[in-house]
Parts: structure tokens; sequence; C-alpha cells
């Protein structure tokens, strides 16, 4: 069984209701992929600065922080 099949299959053991929202789904799917526009270079120039240690190690603590520690 292929994807396709696995997908109406799952898809008719839904209630109607729900049926009904997974279609409004998909299509709300192809519309945000032709919305996408590409953003123009120098979007937000002057809203915020880069600090000059941007790139400099995150202190342990902070490390911590996000290894879960």
């Amino acid at each position: 069984m292929n994807s396709e099949q696995k997908l109406i299959e799952k898809w008719r053991e839904l209630p109607l209701e729900k049926q009904q929202k997974v279609l409004q789904f998909v299509e709300s799917l192809k519309e945000d992929k032709l919305a996408i526009k590409e953003r123009p270079f120098g979007l937000c120039k002057g809203e915020f600065t880069v600090p000059d240690d941007f790139n400099a190690p995150l202190p342990d603590e902070i490390l911590d922080l996000f290894e879960g520690q």
C-alpha cells in the first residue's frame, strides 16, 4: 500500500466533519505555496544592530539551559 492509499484509507475513517477539515487544510497548503514571495534584501536595515561579540561562545550557564542541565 503506497502513501496515497494510506492517506485515503485514514481519511475515509474520519467523520464527515473531519474529512472537510482535512480538505480545507490541503487547499490551504496550495494557497500558502502560491503566496510565498521573495523578501527584498535589506528589508530590516536600521531596525537592529548585531553586537560585536555575536559569534563569541555563550557563557556556560546559558549553554546549560540549551542542553537541559
